[in-house]
């Protein structure tokens, strides 16, 4: 009886292959998932492209998907069904507190907490709570600061353009990655 060796599948923090591009002068993409199909599509095109990729998830398409540690088998198990060989990142996109704490819990290696929407002193008490949670893990994580115009995964926002302050007050926390609000974007 042939004993196989057991593949690890490794999801990577987006910290790492943000670093590396930095270092390398160029992009890498964020593409958000929705279903198997495009999670296939987007993965074989990384690997085409011999680019490293971030999957995003918002927390729609986590419950629609039948939840976050759904979302991470089906991604691993592609990952080693593929053949997949480039960095791959599981995102959580625009993720509430409690969102992003389920995503830690289900295996994704980088999440997204959208505290823009709390007095800035509330969004720097969570998110310090998750830089330290992720922080331990090897997790990244990108917090939020000013809010883009309209509705964005439930949070409403008046498009204004994030204080400078708080930018900093919250990327001092220690994010890997910080979206500050600079009217329809960010």
């Amino acid at each position: 009886m042939k004993i196989q060796e057991e593949i690890i599948i490794m999801l990577v923090s987006a910290k790492e292959m943000l670093t590396k591009a930095r270092e390398g002068k160029y992009a890498v993409g964020q593409f958000n998932i929705n279903n198997l199909e495009w999670t296939k599509a987007i993965l074989l095109t990384a690997q085409e492209c011999n680019s490293p990729v971030i999957l995003g998830v918002s927390e729609g398409a986590g419950k629609y998907m039948c939840g976050y540690k759904t979302v991470v088998g089906m991604v691993k198990g592609m990952i080693e069904e593929l053949g997949i060989t480039v960095p791959v990142a599981l995102h959580l996109d625009h993720g509430s507190f409690e969102g992003a704490k389920a995503c830690i819990n289900a295996g994704f290696s980088s999440v997204m907490f959208d505290g823009s929407h709390y007095p800035i002193e509330e969004n720097i008490a969570k998110t310090t709570a998750l830089v330290n949670a992720c922080d331990v893990l090897g997790i990244s994580l990108e917090a939020e600061v000013g809010s883009i115009g309209g509705e964005e995964d439930g949070v409403i926002g008046a498009g204004e353009c994030a204080d400078p302050k708080e930018c900093k007050q919250i990327a001092d926390l220690g994010v890997t990655m910080l979206a500050a609000g600079i009217g329809n974007i960010h």
